[in-house]
């Protein structure tokens, strides 16, 4: 098997800097061109003040989420001064054995007494496979505000639960962890308990998230 590749499609960029809101996109995104053949960017252009800057730092802010990092406090100095909160939402293509998936991620973040933190996280996908695209549903949403679920849907929830019962603690012990360490609940948490669990996981239950988090960037 042919080691996964991912490749960004789009970033958007809400309140970062000085980008209220932003969008860029890959040339084969704009082309709607699903391969990994050939490089897509070599560099990123414009005026001054254009926001290119922000691009690079929403990147770098980014990678170290997605790799389970703590919360850069740095973080708040990118945030837009007239707005205690922001957001970053990077969608993906994973190229695998003929099939493409896309992957969205989306980090919201929200200034709290002068402390930046993960209010929200979203992951979802769609999978491509002999020019079939599947919908793009969420098969992950982490609220930092909503302490009485460990995650939605709740269907995905059930689905976990369902091949190992005894995670269920381990997932709410991780939530409380990331949220004291201040990192992703989705990155820094659930990917180490799959880790740590050795558990097999297909497109339905987070194997997407496994190699999104081994491979990205």
């Amino acid at each position: 098997m042919k080691r996964p590749i991912v490749r960004l499609s789009s970033l958007q960029l809400t309140n970062i800097k000085n980008v209220k809101r932003g969008t860029i996109y890959m040339p084969n995104t704009v082309n709607k061109i699903l391969s990994a053949d050939k490089a897509e960017i070599l560099g990123i252009y414009g005026q001054n003040g254009s926001g290119k800057t922000a691009i690079v730092d929403a990147l770098y802010f980014l990678q170290k989420v997605m790799i389970g990092d703590d919360l850069d406090q740095s973080l708040e100095d990118y945030m837009n001064m007239d707005s205690d909160t922001a957001e970053i939402f990077a969608d993906f293509n994973l190229f695998m054995n003929g099939i493409v998936f896309e992957i969205g991620y989306r980090l919201s973040l929200s200034r709290e007494e002068k402390v930046v933190v993960i209010s929200r996280e979203t992951l979802s996908g769609a999978k491509n496979e002999n020019g079939i695209r599947t919908n793009k549903t969420v098969f992950m949403d982490y609220q930092r505000d909503q302490t009485n679920t460990i995650f939605k849907p709740q269907k995905r929830l059930d689905e976990i639960l369902e091949e190992n019962k005894d995670i269920k603690t381990d997932l709410i012990v991780a939530r409380k962890m990331a949220e004291k360490s201040n990192c992703s609940y989705i990155f820094g948490g659930v990917v180490g308990i799959y880790s740590a669990e050795n558990t097999k996981m297909d497109f339905n239950n987070f194997q997407l998230l496994f190699l999104l988090c081994l491979n990205l960037l």
